[in-house]
This record gives structure tokens, C-alpha cells and sequence, in this order.
């Protein structure tokens, strides 16, 4: 594998706070001078999710704050189910995040197809300076069921640019002023009958690397396995610097899979799904939700990863 797990994983666990009792995953990370700031999903006792906020100052221990950073609005009825998955980017001296509010459709409308229940799924943004208070400040293809949006670092053509995912692919949107979003072009599918057979969605925001973009991104290939259907692996691909919707490289293989104890057992076995990343002494450390109930850190070298998209699409430009 690419990717090595740090020995102090899982690096957060679930507190006796209440709302973090039942888990802690799926971080967004980002560097906020010499710290690290990681806001992740945290499910509470009453199983709705929040967003907690932890701080290290090596990367990887962490201290967790006393209550929620983000819980939604109170009176927003695409977030009465909770609010899950964050990503973080930084851009223009600020930090957006990306997440996703569930609520559920009324009770006459048939579950999704690959869902056990109809449920309602929107892409907010929020925007903070300090890491002290968010608010949101637009919605992603706000009429649409997404999830695993991701900002990119730099905009495009003065544009905003995000990747989502729409069941079961990943697409890409922009929008000038995070309220109004194009029509969403494809970027990448599931591939019928391999290890990303079943639905792909981005993992961290994308990195700029001399290729283009450095996409990481998780896959499910959906097996029927003892008590759990699922089985999330990541992958790795680049996409083109000038039109990101075009995937210039998709690595064949996973190059991180589910293999520590807590990552096959948890609330739902079998998963490592990345969701924060960040540069460190030529590495890239990326943080990541393991078996949906424990955050494990797992880092490989600059150079490695360099190496294999080197030997795919020769050197950079």
C-alpha cells in the first residue's frame, strides 16, 4: 500500500460526550499555521450527527473541544437528520468547508435504490476564519441529492469549482457566487465488476501537483459480506490542471485498503474513507474515518506517490 498507518491510530476515538458517543469519523484537516485543525463528524447518543472540532499541534495528537463546532441551523429542515462528512479547503485566506445536511422525503415517497430510506441529501458550505465560528454560506446544486463535496484550493476561471457526487459518480460544478452552480459535467464512474464497482465520491479537496490535480477518492465495491454489504477502499487519480473534468490518470489499484482491527470491526466494517489531507515534511498525511467509528492518520512519502504518476504520464511540463 501507498499509504502506512500511523502507530498511535486510531489517533480519535468516541468520547463520553453524548454527542459523540456512538462515533467519530470522516475529517476534514487543514493547516492553520504550525496546528492542524480537524473538524469531524461526531455521532451522538440520539444517532444524529454534528460536526467536532480537535487541534493538534504535531499533526497527531489531538485535543477535542467540549461541544459541537457546527450543528446545523435549528430551523433548517435539510439538516434535521444531522450534519456529516466535512471537508475542509483553504482559499483566498479563508477555510471552507464542505459537508452533507440529511433530513428524510415524507413518508409516501419509496427509499432511494441504494438506500434503505428516501433520504434528502444537500451540499452545504460554510466559512470561517478562525476555526472560532462557521456559518453557511451557500448550497451545492441545492435541488440535487449529493454527498462528498469538495472545494478546490484555487478558483477556476474566477469561478468557485466543486466535485460532487450524485449517485454513483463523481461530477464537477462551478459558481461564482456559491448560490448559482452549472450543470454538472462527469468526471469519474464506477468501473462494473472491480474493486470501485459500485459508486465512487471524492476524498479530500484536491491538491495541485505538477501533473495537474491530485484527486484521492474512495470506492465501494459492494460485496455480500457477513453482516455488511460494504467494502470502502481508496484510490488515486489526476486530474487535468486547465479542465479538471478531465481525468488524466486513474490508478488501477486501491492504494490504501481496510486492514487493522479497527478498521474491519466498527459500526460499519470494512471502510477507510479519507477525507483530509495536508503536506508535512514531504509527506502527505491523510486523515481518515475508520470502520464509520474511529479517525486513523496514515501518511506516504511525496516522492512515492510522485514516482507511480510519473511513470504513467512521464514528466510534468
Amino acid at each position: 500500500m501507498l499509504f502506512h498507518r500511523s502507530p498511535a491510530n486510531p489517533i480519535l476515538a468516541p468520547s463520553g460526550r453524548w454527542w459523540e458517543k456512538r462515533g467519530v469519523l470522516n475529517p476534514g484537516t487543514a493547516l492553520v499555521g504550525s496546528r492542524v485543525a480537524m473538524v469531524y463528524r461526531a455521532v451522538g447518543a440520539d444517532g444524529i450527527s454534528r460536526l467536532g472540532l480537535a487541534w493538534s499541534d504535531d499533526g497527531t495528537h489531538f485535543q477535542s473541544e467540549d461541544l459541537p463546532f457546527y450543528e446545523g441551523a435549528l430551523d433548517d429542515p435539510e439538516a434535521r437528520l444531522g450534519v456529516e462528512d466535512p471537508r475542509v479547503t483553504s482559499l483566498d485566506g479563508r477555510y471552507y468547508l464542505t459537508y452533507t445536511k440529511v433530513s428524510v422525503e415524507p413518508a409516501d415517497h419509496p427509499p432511494l435504490a441504494w438506500e434503505f430510506a428516501p433520504f434528502r441529501l444537500r451540499s452545504g458550505v460554510g466559512v470561517t476564519d478562525d476555526f472560532q465560528h462557521m456559518r453557511e454560506v451557500g448550497r451545492i446544486l441545492p435541488e440535487t441529492n449529493t454527498k462528498d463535496s469538495v472545494l478546490f484550493p484555487q478558483k477556476m476561471d474566477g469561478n468557485f469549482a466543486a466535485l460532487v457526487r450524485e449517485y454513483p459518480g463523481i461530477q464537477y460544478t462551478t459558481s461564482p457566487n456559491l448560490q448559482q452552480w452549472s450543470a454538472p459535467v462527469p468526471v469519474m464512474a464506477p468501473i462494473p465488476g472491480t474493486w470501485e464497482g459500485e459508486r465512487v465520491g471524492a476524498g479530500p479537496p484536491p491538491v495541485r501537483i505538477p501533473w495537474g490535480w491530485l484527486l484521492l477518492y474512495h470506492a465501494n465495491e459492494y460485496l455480500v459480506m457477513s453482516s455488511n454489504r460494504r467494502l470502502y477502499r481508496m484510490g488515486m487519480a489526476v486530474l487535468d490542471r486547465e479542465n479538471p473534468p478531465r481525468v488524466i490518470y486513474r490508478h488501477p489499484e486501491p492504494i490504501f485498503v481496510p486492514e487493522a482491527p479497527y478498521e474491519i470491526e466498527g459500526p460499519v466494517g470494512n471502510v477507510v474513507f479519507g477525507t483530509g489531507l495536508i503536506e508535512r515534511d514531504e509527506e502527505y498525511w491523510l486523515y481518515y474515518g475508520a470502520g464509520d467509528g474511529v479517525i486513523g492518520l496514515a501518511t506516504a512519502a511525496t516522492r512515492d506517490l510522485f514516482k507511480i504518476i510519473e511513470a504513467a504520464l512521464g514528466t510534468p511540463a
